[in-house]
């Protein structure tokens, strides 16, 4: 009788343990869902990984802006994109960096309405929420 009330006992043990860790899993699931979609902590994770600064020359800048000529010289003219500095005699290249963080504010001027978007509709968007 003893040794079935101790199976018993032990059997609540591992399930309560098994519950908990079910339970820490899931808010861990939460966690990194909500890291994974604020795009600041994206962008930090593809910083971290660049090599030193270097110079981008036009066609990797509007690559990676999604602006063509115009609209970077427009935007530089205004003081809003990062000014180029002479890589050669004819040549303009922007440091990777000032680039980098100019997409930067770009994204964190847009965080505010992703949050709020979030917020109200959840980490996935408006994915139908299993049972």
């Amino acid at each position: 009788m003893r040794a079935q009330t101790n199976r018993e006992s032990s059997a609540r043990v591992a399930t309560d343990h098994t519950d908990q860790r079910v339970l820490q899993a899931a808010r861990l699931l939460q966690e990194a869902l909500t890291l994974l979609c604020d795009d600041s902590t994206m962008l930090l994770a593809q910083t971290i990984k660049r090599a030193p600064d270097r110079l981008l020359r036009l066609p990797e800048v509007e690559r990676l802006t999604g602006l063509r000529r115009s609209a970077v010289y427009e935007q530089m003219r205004r003081g809003i994109f990062p000014r180029s500095v002479k890589a050669g005699q004819r040549t303009a290249a922007w440091p990777e960096s000032a680039v980098q963080s100019w997409i930067a504010d770009r994204i964190r001027e847009r965080a505010p309405r992703t949050r709020a978007h979030q917020s109200q509709h959840g980490p996935l968007g408006n994915l139908p929420e299993s049972a």
